[in-house]
């Protein structure tokens, strides 16, 4: 069961637009991405146990499916609750050390472009609408600041750890 305390992602953001911060996100990510593969670390762990780079990149790919779905299923007030997911088990079953680089980086971006047209076609009623993953409660608009803070953050673990 997933543990995490989401406000670590979500101060990212402080100040922004949901809808700003899923955008310039994208910008620096690729960044990152730019220095990963230049520095071909790609299939880099930094210690027995850890997730390579393209795993970590196929898990962000994952959390924002399932982050905008939860987002979509708040927006159109679905009333069943959500669950959470166990984020190692869907890597071990992921294949991503099978992929290329360029194909985990491409199915990404155009991701995140995608959740950011999801995002801007929501008003303020529909980012304040309330639904629960689990046993706690999520506005559309928090979906939105944890779906931008996650990556950064993972951004940040690669910075920090891996390069």
């Amino acid at each position: 069961m997933n543990t995490i305390n989401h406000d670590n992602y979500t101060s990212i953001y402080d100040g922004i637009e949901v809808v700003d911060a899923l955008q310039t996100r994208i910008a620096d990510i690729k960044k990152t991405l730019i220095i990963v593969t230049e520095l071909d670390k790609w299939d880099y762990a930094y210690a027995e146990g850890k997730w390579t780079i393209k795993e970590m990149i196929q898990h962000c790919i994952d959390c924002e499916r399932i982050f905008s779905y939860r987002a979509q299923h708040i927006a159109r007030e679905d009333s069943q609750t959500l669950n959470f997911f166990d984020e190692n088990a869907y890597v071990l079953t992921s294949n991503a050390n099978e992929r290329k680089p360029e194909e985990l980086i491409k199915e990404w971006t155009n991701l995140m472009k995608a959740t950011y047209f999801q995002f801007e076609s929501f008003n303020d009623q529909t980012l304040n609408k309330i639904g629960k993953v689990g046993n706690r409660e999520y506005s559309v608009e928090k979906i939105g600041y944890v779906m931008a803070g996650h990556s950064i953050h993972h951004m940040n673990v690669i910075n920090e750890r891996y390069l």
